[in-house]
């Protein structure tokens, strides 16, 4: 274990239950668990924490809160929900970005229908993977290749923090899949860290 590996572990088990956390709340908003205005709140794992947390909210007008909830869910519904570019591209069309096309925002977003897919763009991550654009497509192609690269190292971090991310997990039990979260959870550390340095 190498002290980048430290640090990287570190940050995981900083935001990993948050993750999940808002994670597990989109799921109830989109299952109707959860209304609207109690989504769109200040309060703990709400959209709107979220959007503060990401660093999202500063990229669009202030009160649109529910707007951008309102067309996240419209594009959910009716495209290919794992199109970042398109989603980014969607969004620059209405009045919620300034007419930007921001897929760094779209991919956070998008990322709490999908962690799955989703590996949320950031200038830290792409900076890692050595991407100057800021395209999704092109940053999915290169993290595909970041992850058979460093499959080992990966693992060893995961397998390392498991016995800790085992209790996380018994809170989240609705939660499918888990361990796939876990593992993009890490790699979207691993990039982090890796690009601020």
């Amino acid at each position: 274990m190498n002290l980048k590996q430290i640090e990287t572990i570190g940050h995981f088990l900083t935001y990993y239950r948050s993750d999940l956390h808002y994670i597990n709340q989109f799921a109830s908003y989109k299952e109707g668990t959860i209304t609207v205005s109690e989504y769109i709140s200040k309060t703990k794992g709400s959209f709107y924490s979220f959007l503060i947390e990401f660093r999202i909210v500063r990229n669009f007008a202030g009160g649109q809160v529910e707007k951008l909830l309102e067309e996240t869910a419209n594009f959910i519904n009716k495209s290919d929900c794992t199109d970042v570019d398109g989603f980014a591209l969607h969004l620059s069309q209405t009045n919620l970005t300034r007419n930007s096309i921001m897929a760094s925002m779209a991919s956070k977003i998008l990322f709490l229908n999908n962690p799955y897919e989703i590996i949320p763009m950031d200038a830290l991550a792409r900076r890692s993977l050595r991407q100057s654009k800021n395209i999704y497509n092109a940053y999915r192609e290169n993290l595909y290749n970041y992850k058979l690269q460093y499959r080992t190292e990966i693992m060893e971090m995961l397998e390392y923090v498991k016995p800790l991310t085992d209790i996380v997990h018994q809170e989240f039990p609705l939660i499918t899949d888990i361990h796939r979260i876990a593992e993009n959870r890490m790699i979207d550390k691993i990039l982090w860290t890796s690009g601020k340095r």
